[in-house]
């Protein structure tokens, strides 16, 4: 590749947090911005609420090509806002747009996709609309980018997902002077297939993907898709289990097979231990801020699991985990175990706003805390000058220490603490129960002071800035014990490679991309930091039943031996799935792309 190619980014969870991709994309932009410099640049959707937390606009335009074709954009009537996006390791150039259209033109776009493509747009669907809008607007953008920068310069635009490749489809038909690269990270007739037929990848090749986009209603979204997938000069997928899908669905094998990564390797040994304990007080603080209140147990006796990922209830196996989590209770219960689990299940659900009962909860905890505080800084000299003087051999009576002021501040803050009724399941108010409220409602999973096993669903994203625990969602898996992952479709997997990254032990699946690469890289002696769950070939009844017996192993092996795993994985496994080694084969794909799309240059 020419040291000045420019590298576009198309994708639209770019400053926009809706799933795994999100965390993908985020997770390479360091790598790229050390790769391509000032010539790498991502383009995203315009969402007014999610942009104005990492987005910084440029406000001045100057006179480069790029400015240029902004400004063009703009006069004809288009939202374009050109910035950077700020990462924690990174801060790349970003043109997000706004995805709208006015009516006779989008009008004609859909016109032009049946007319040029077969694409059908004719059923209403808003979330296609926006998607069509981001697609036209970003490929005037580009197109007028292109047609101004020098010819010699060569240009890559890498789409991710069928949401943003309505451009890739223009550019490609009108021979637009770009290598395009299309990765399909899933497919969307095996997303939806998934929970609704039994063991569907034992016969993709079998599965009508007409039939089935009409029965689901989504023929306009996989036209879209599949077209995609034809035209790009290079199509990569992130695991084998999509490849399949590809091949299946898409009517193309891929080109490549790239797993997903991560731009830092982890910490090593000690640091990933005492990482571990430092974000476990957190958690322990919310939780006892969050229970102590209605009724007490002991942290250190307290287990911490989780799961977490887009709410996809059967596709993410939540409802197998809900499944296992209650038959745990229980069976500790049963076993009259002193050992308490708390489950999180964290997955962003539409919500009004934060239960009061949960802020007024950590209210209160931080204000016995104060005056906890308060009270050992009036007693502490207290106790020294008792200890220091005549029968200084003698325990002190605390009580004696304290006077009728401090007597008064304690009785009064431990009844404000106090609460009647259980603590809450969910710390938001959700628009309206889903699958999660009503299966913990089944089976029983109410906080009661009884139950070995207590939940807390969290129905939002966790980030630093606005977490109920004082601490963003990486923080949050390395204080925790376990991360739980089993599920039926899962391409590749980002949070359970996270959690097993960061050091914390992890179940999940072999139908999961990670949890097929992970079970064939691990050692034996990983058995008790990485166990997979089998769902290609049971039944959800089975898998139930496997991932409770996995359960139970954990939480009796920390109950007779008191040991908190911590995973680790070989520096071979580590390597194979850090940016910087994957970057490697990307290359490779850029290479494809434009030997592709200019084959008699013979330049590359």
């Amino acid at each position: 590749m020419k040291p000045n190619t420019l590298q576009l980014e198309i994708a639209w969870e770019v400053c926009n947090q809706i799933g795994g991709i999100f965390t993908y994309i985020k997770s390479r932009v360091p790598t790229m911005v050390d790769t391509y410099g000032e010539e790498y640049m991502l383009i995203g959707p315009y969402f007014p609420e999610k942009a104005k937390l990492d987005f910084r606009p440029i406000r001045e335009l100057d006179d480069s090509p790029l400015s240029q074709a902004i400004q063009h954009t703009r006069n004809l009537g288009f939202e374009v806002h050109y910035g950077y996006w700020l990462l924690e390791e990174a801060r790349p150039k970003v043109l997000l747009i706004n995805p709208v259209l006015r009516k006779e033109h989008s009008d004609s776009i859909k016109a032009r996709l049946w007319n040029q493509h077969g694409i059908s747009t004719i059923q209403p669907d808003p979330l296609t609309d926006q998607v069509i809008a981001f697609g036209e607007i970003t490929r005037i953008l580009l197109t007028e980018l292109i047609d101004r920068i020098h010819f010699e310069q060569d240009v890559i635009a890498h789409y991710h997902e069928w949401m943003s490749a309505v451009s890739l489809i223009g550019l490609v038909a009108e021979k637009v002077r770009v290598a395009t690269i299309f990765t399909a990270h899933a497919t969307l007739i095996g997303r939806y297939v998934a929970p609704n037929e039994q063991q569907y990848h034992l016969n993709l090749h079998e599965i009508d993907w007409r039939q089935k986009a009409s029965d689901f209603q989504i023929e306009d979204r996989v036209g879209i898709e599949r077209t995609a997938a034809k035209s790009a000069h290079v199509l990569i997928t992130s695991s084998s289990v999509t490849a399949r899908e590809c091949e299946a669905f898409l009517d193309r094998s891929p080109d490549s097979i790239i797993s997903a990564g991560i731009h830092r390797k982890p910490g090593v040994g000690h640091e990933v231990f005492e990482k571990h304990l430092q974000n476990r007080s957190k958690i322990d603080a919310f939780v006892k801020a969050l229970f102590s209140p209605s009724y007490q147990f002991k942290t250190e006796k307290t287990l911490y699991f989780f799961t977490s990922g887009r709410y996809e209830f059967q596709n993410k196996g939540f409802d197998i985990t809900l499944a296992a989590v209650s038959r745990l209770n229980e069976a500790l219960k049963r076993n009259g175990s002193d050992i308490t689990v708390v489950f999180f299940l964290i997955s962003k659900k539409p919500f009004y706003n934060i239960r009061t009962e949960v802020l007024e909860a950590r209210q209160r905890y931080q204000n016995l805390q104060k005056i906890c505080k308060q009270i050992s800084a009036r007693i502490g000299p207290r106790i020294y000058s008792n200890v220091t003087g005549p029968g200084g051999r003698k325990l002190p009576d605390l009580n004696q220490l304290m006077d009728d002021e401090l007597h008064h501040t304690w009785r009064q803050a431990v009844n404000q603490f106090k609460r009647d009724g259980l603590p809450p399941v969910t710390t938001h108010h959700l628009h309206n129960d889903d699958e999660v409220t009503r299966e913990l409602q089944r089976a029983g999973l109410n906080n009661k002071e009884e139950d070995r096993v207590k939940v807390i669903y969290h129905p939002d994203f966790m980030d630093r800035a606005t977490s109920l625990f004082s601490m963003d969602y990486l923080d949050f898996v390395r204080g925790c014990h376990l991360g739980i992952f089993p599920s039926l479709y899962e391409p590749w997997g980002y949070a359970p490679m996270e959690t097993v990254m960061h050091g914390t032990p992890v179940i999940s699946s072999d139908l999961s991309g990670f949890g097929k690469f992970i079970g064939d890289a691990v050692t034996a002696d990983q058995d008790h930091e990485i166990a997979i769950i089998n769902r290609r070939y049971q039944s959800d009844e089975s898998a139930a039943a496997q991932l409770t017996s996995v359960l139970e192993d954990f939480v009796f092996s920390f109950e007779n031996h008191q040991y908190i795993p911590r995973a680790r994985l070989s520096r071979q496994v580590l390597d194979r799935l850090c940016w910087t080694e994957l970057q490697l084969r990307y290359q490779e794909c850029y290479r494809l792309a434009l030997i592709r799309y200019q084959p008699v240059a013979n330049l590359y």
